[in-house]
């Protein structure tokens, strides 16, 4: 009866052997997922970052150059033969 117990006690050494094993294997594959979920995370946040970034520093330039446009070389030419015919008349009149 001895020898069927210690059978039994190898067997069951055997499989607490396995088994905690297969918790070991499954550990180290549940951290690599973990590990690569993370990395991904990391990347979608630097992406999305970069995104709103681009966003923040180019559309705000784009806005200023729709809203104001420069005047063309023949419109400053107007207003400064403007400008001197103002003066002229200023100076004529005293």
């Amino acid at each position: 009866m001895c020898e069927n117990n210690d059978s039994e006690l190898d067997i069951s050494n055997e499989i607490s052997y396995e088994e905690e094993q297969l918790q070991q294997l499954l550990l180290q594959e549940s951290e690599k997922q973990k590990i690569e979920m993370d990395r991904e995370l990391r990347e979608a946040q630097e992406k999305e970052y970069r995104e709103c970034l681009e966003k923040d520093t180019i559309e705000p330039h784009e806005k200023i150059k729709q809203s104001f446009d420069e005047p063309s070389l023949e419109e400053m030419r107007e207003v400064r033969l403007k400008r001197f015919e103002n003066k002229l008349k200023g100076k004529r009149v005293e």
